[in-house]
């Protein structure tokens, strides 16, 4: 895929702290454009862990256009990445909201919420639960309805039982009131990459829809009442296509829905001419429905 380069931005990069309504400490990166704006862009990341910064992901290429373009930007972490065996998935609300506080008490009253991978569901839960009229355009980046059901469409029958024993394993053990109790799933990543957390943990991030607390882009896309864009890789092998239209199909409130292919991309946003294309099309959808301003 031919591309021209994205040139380096001359924005300022800092690291940022802030603070959750339930005292958890968490660490972001923020860039800021040389003019000051009232309009950010807060990515979500994605993985079980939510850790900001992953090698797969070079997310410079998106910071350079936002900020060339007047946007600031500001990329999470999620407290799963600090004790992830640990981790229960919904916390990632309080997690979206205190950045998205940091940003208004910095004078950011126009935010739009982009979501990568799992993300997505975390973004999308935010966004229905708060209500919050500073979000203006939401965003699902190579994302996912939920990781149980992106794995029914990419997996054989067999991997599938096998995922449906192993809940039921840690549901029992739930029940049994040892929720602590270490379970783990073999081979769920392609390329035999595999998970582990505390029963209770595990199902949280990995339980079917009927399993309270789990994630669920589908669940609260109809309460999604902004623009919304759905950009998909069409070589994701991760997160296969149907799961980008099954995202798009739920945004039935928002006023404008799109959904637009990176021709050859796969699930991450590869280091070069991928990441760089991501990261046009997504700024350019930005400028059409939620266009930066200065701040006053």
């Amino acid at each position: 895929m031919a591309t021209t380069p994205i040139p380096r931005s001359q924005s300022r990069l800092d690291l940022i702290l802030v603070e959750t309504e339930d005292k958890v400490a968490l660490n972001g990166l923020q860039w800021e454009p040389q003019k000051a704006s009232d309009s950010l862009v807060v990515m979500v990341p994605g993985g079980t862990t939510g850790a900001a910064l992953f090698p797969a992901h070079d997310y410079s290429p998106l910071a350079n256009a936002l900020t060339d373009n007047g946007y600031a930007f500001l990329l999470c972490n999620m407290r799963a990445s600090y004790n992830n065996p640990y981790a229960e998935y919904s916390d990632a609300v309080k997690d979206i909201a205190a950045f998205i506080a940091y940003a208004k008490s910095k004078g950011y009253a126009r935010i739009a919420v982009l979501g990568i991978s799992l993300g997505g569901p975390r973004m999308a839960q935010y966004v229905a639960e708060r209500s919050d009229p500073a979000v203006k355009a939401v965003g699902f980046i190579a994302s996912i309805p939920s990781p149980y059901l992106e794995f029914q469409v990419r997996s054989s029958e067999a991997d599938k039982r096998r995922l449906e024993d192993t809940l039921r394993h840690a549901r029992e053990l739930v029940a049994e009131g040892k929720m602590q109790e270490p379970v783990g799933f073999d081979n769920w990543f392609p390329g035999g990459v595999s998970v582990m957390g505390t029963a209770k943990s595990l199902i949280s991030f990995f339980g079917a829809p009927s399993d309270p607390g789990t994630p669920s882009s589908i669940k609260y896309g109809p309460k999604i009442k902004v623009p919304a864009l759905v950009i998909h890789g069409d070589k994701d092998e991760l997160a296969l296509p149907p799961n980008a239209q099954e995202i798009y199909d739920s945004l039935t409130a928002s006023p404008r829905r799109d959904l637009i292919w990176v021709k050859g991309a796969s699930h991450y946003l590869t280091p070069g001419p991928l990441a760089e294309s991501y990261a046009r099309l997504t700024v350019d959808w930005l400028v059409g429905n939620f266009p930066a301003s200065p701040r006053r």
